[in-house]
């Protein structure tokens, strides 16, 4: 295998992949917000418009794709390694695919190949049986200590310095983002103007910390596999599924907590069987959902779509989704939860280097040890049994890569 070869193709698939993660920094039609809710004017004043343009040029992009997929194809390579690379790329496509139809029915077709929907999975008893159980693996949050601020940025270096060097990554503040918490290549940010609870402070710093910053780390430190530091949309789905189940088995996932996962997959199946975003707003403050928690979820689940409903960003449905596919990976394939800190892969993509492990010897340098514990690990099999008995012909993903 050329490595250098290997490093040639990841780099220039790195090129490609640059301004491409446009829905973390969605556009949304202001004035029929600030019509409907004008209560929440301050936050809608930090967004950014659907007329303004995102600075990707498609053409290029697409004729980018197309050179590199015809030099892929005639390359020196192992046959496994071309279908992860032809594979992102298709993902690319079909993002450029959203961003020309920002805010129309075609973004939403384009997604659902991309992320698929809720239709058929809300009418799965498994899935159902599977959500009710969980709540039985949920712990209450015993903290006492609540930060605010300095305060809370604080705690959270201090906590991500136990696992990474404290100079690979930073914890800054935010106030808009549309959760609590948030992830990029080195930084964790964190809206300081909520007050929390040490325990909730705990769940960011494994979600956000842990999985997402620490599996970009480690990504970026690949010497001889750079293609495991970019992102693709096929990688979401073990990413959120990972963010999740690290919640589940650390103890940090509350009922609570837990609760306002399902409540994002409800929110974002009502928006596709029709309810518009007033709906779904007013679902969530029922659901005792903070005003403005209620406002930025809603948000989030009508990212790139028309309010009217019917549609929805359905990324918010792979947190559940992908913890199941990832809970029966692991039960099948018999792999430990290491591996998959390589970077940033999809199921697919880690199947293939377990099979070729020693031939291209990715490297963690960043693995959380406290999920070494037998406490930790006990919780994990306890998890895999029960997705691999209702799931025990693999989750049914009702979309297709």
């Amino acid at each position: 295998m050329d490595k250098n070869l290997i490093k040639d193709f990841s780099s220039r698939l790195r090129d490609i992949a640059k301004d491409l993660s446009f829905l973390g920094h969605p556009r949304f039609p202001l004035k029929e917000l600030r019509q409907l809710f004008p209560q929440h004017l301050n936050f809608i004043s930090e967004l950014e418009d659907v007329s303004v343009p995102f600075p990707v040029n498609i053409a290029a992009k697409r004729k980018a794709m197309d050179v590199f997929l015809r030099e892929l194809a005639s390359a020196d390579l192992p046959l496994s390694l071309k279908k992860i690379f032809t594979h992102r790329i298709q993902d690319y496509h079909l993002l450029l695919s959203m961003m020309e139809n920002f805010d129309n029915v075609f973004f939403y077709e384009h997604c659902t190949k991309l992320y698929g929907t809720s239709h058929h999975m809300s009418k799965n008893n498994a899935f159902l049986y599977f959500l009710e159980k969980i709540p039985e693996y949920c712990l209450p949050d015993t903290s006492e200590i609540k930060l605010h601020g300095d305060g809370a940025l604080a705690y959270l270096r201090g906590r991500m310095s136990e696992t990474f060097n404290p100079m690979d990554f930073d914890v800054k503040a935010s106030s808009s983002l549309l959760s609590d918490s948030s992830a990029g290549r080195r930084t964790l940010k964190l809206n300081t103007i909520k007050e929390y609870t040490t325990g909730q402070l705990d769940i960011f710093l494994v979600h956000e910390g842990w999985v997402h910053l620490g599996t970009s780390l480690n990504g970026a430190l690949q010497e001889d596999n750079l293609w495991l530091s970019t992102w693709a949309p096929r990688t979401t789905f073990l990413q959120e599924g990972l963010a999740i189940l690290t919640e589940l088995i650390t103890g940090c996932m509350t009922k609570e907590r837990w609760n306002k996962v399902v409540i994002r997959h409800l929110a974002t199946s009502m928006a596709e069987r029709g309810s518009n975003i007033t709906e779904v707003y007013s679902f969530l403050r029922h659901h005792q959902m903070e005003d403005l928690d209620a406002f930025k979820l809603a948000l989030r689940v009508f990212r790139g779509v028309p309010l009217e409903g019917g549609m929805a960003f359905t990324k918010e449905l792979l947190y559940l989704h992908g913890l199941i596919e990832l809970l029966y990976h692991l039960h099948f394939f018999k792999t430990d939860l290491k591996s998959l800190w390589v970077g940033k892969i999809s199921f697919e993509e880690h199947i293939m280097l377990m099979d070729h492990w020693e031939l291209m010897q990715p490297q963690v340098k960043y693995f959380p040890e406290a999920l070494n514990t037998p406490q930790v690990q006990a919780r994990l099999q306890k998890l895999k049994e029960l997705s691999f008995s209702l799931f025990h012909q693999g989750f049914p993903k009702n979309f297709s890569y």
